[in-house]
């Protein structure tokens, strides 16, 4: 419930939806905003109640699908979910999914991997997988966030932000999803060192976001390498290597002029680009 009532939410603020259909819009927008033109269980553990600070060191301990965390944890064992994955309830925490691999019911479903709700200066690391879920991971809201290390794969958007502030995405592996990374009204994220492979629509898509840096990523076998909507402006994409896409490897609006959305792209290593002369040396 948790997962339709947040992306439900996404879905309003794209086209303001029915009801009903608000999941299905919300990502049948997101990556039809990406085409190219033709050019619960609450189980915080009790030294938490004691007063420990809940950034401590994350405790080994087996978890539940759908369980809401409270503090830092280990994975100590494969999660096979038919619902939502893991729910953060806390901030300052860690989740270490320590070599696991946390898998759900499909990409076409209604459910999240790692579900970030409103929460801040949370961190999720690898090494780790997260698969078939419709969103790897979901940050509605929140600030100061960050996933590195974790493999992300046959999701329908391996990470998606919405109305989120400065999230580190760092050293992540993302192939055989729709998208890559998609943001929705966010601004301050930094992508970094990431390895985008094959996935399908976009390597990385922007809706209406502002302030992100994206830089020294590889993005390959996608439509769009790199999508920055009309809407999105004063981003920075430098220094990536997006090559190989099957459309336009940089695309700012569908060929807007970069002074009009005031985004900067420098130094990127790729072959085509709309407008023109977005890529080093062409």
């Amino acid at each position: 419930m948790a997962a339709i009532i947040a992306f439900a939410s996404v879905g309003a603020l794209l086209i303001q939806p029915t009801v009903a259909s608000a999941q299905s819009s919300m990502i049948d927008n997101i990556l039809n905003s990406a085409t190219p033109s033709s050019n619960s269980n609450d189980n915080s553990q009790s030294s938490q109640e004691n007063g420990s600070s809940n950034t401590a060191i994350p405790l080994s301990t087996s978890l539940s699908c759908g369980q809401v965390i409270k503090q830092s944890v280990k994975l100590t064992a494969n999660l096979d979910c038919k619902t939502d994955g893991i729910i953060v309830g806390a901030d300052g925490i860690t989740i270490d999914l320590n070599g696991f691999t946390l898998s759900g019911p499909g990409e076409k479903s209604s459910k999240v991997g790692i579900m970030f709700a409103d929460n801040d200066e949370v961190t999720v690391q690898g090494p780790g997988i997260i698969k078939n879920f419709q969103a790897g991971a979901l940050f509605s809201g929140g600030e100061d966030n960050k996933i590195s290390r974790v493999t992300f794969t046959d999701n329908e958007i391996a990470v998606f932000e919405t109305g989120s502030k400065n999230v580190a995405i760092e050293d992540n592996l993302m192939f055989g999803n729709s998208i890559g990374v998609a943001a929705h009204s966010s601004s301050g994220s930094k992508l970094t060192t990431n390895l985008f492979k094959s996935n399908d629509l976009a390597g990385v898509t922007l809706v209406n976001s502002a302030k992100n840096e994206l830089s020294m990523n590889t993005i390959q076998g996608s439509v769009n390498g790199i999508f920055l909507d009309g809407q999105s402006t004063d981003n920075n994409v430098n220094s990536n290597n997006v090559l190989q896409n099957r459309g336009v490897d940089l695309n700012n609006g569908n060929g807007l002029p970069t002074n009009i959305n005031s985004n900067v792209f420098s130094d990127n290593n790729c072959n085509t680009s709309v407008p023109d002369g977005l890529c080093l040396g062409r």
